[in-house]
């Protein structure tokens, strides 16, 4: 997981209901795309992720509801991540700036992680 310089911290987001995406704007200019499903998809939570060498109830094949992939909210967790609200009630994955800024799917960042 790459690590961020102190002051690089996500200045505005956008809950995009019309792409279905998250976009963070950080202080360094970059604006980060994490479309729904793919945020679902990578709940760091120990039900989701795993915990512990127990799997955790997602994995690639995980087929989500259109309520799952519904982001309804975001709540800052101190100075260092944010928790998403799901339509479903889902709401236990703390996801780090570090991992939203690690997870962005705009298409430099796809670019330098070698991927299509």
């Amino acid at each position: 997981m790459m690590r961020l310089p102190n002051d690089l911290m996500p200045v505005s987001y956008l809950m995009d209901e019309d792409t279905r995406a998250l976009y963070i704007t950080w202080s360094d200019g970059h604006e980060s795309r994490h479309p729904y499903e793919a945020l679902r998809r990578a709940c760091p939570c120990a039900w989701c992720a795993g915990e512990g060498g127990m799997k955790g109830s997602v994995d690639p094949d995980t087929v989500f509801t259109d309520q799952q992939t519904t982001l309804y909210e975001l709540v800052p967790v101190g100075r260092y991540g944010l928790t998403p609200v799901w339509g479903d009630g889902h709401r236990t994955g703390i996801y780090t700036y570090e991992r939203l800024r690690a997870l962005c799917q705009c298409d430099e960042c796809r670019l330098l992680r070698g991927e299509r």
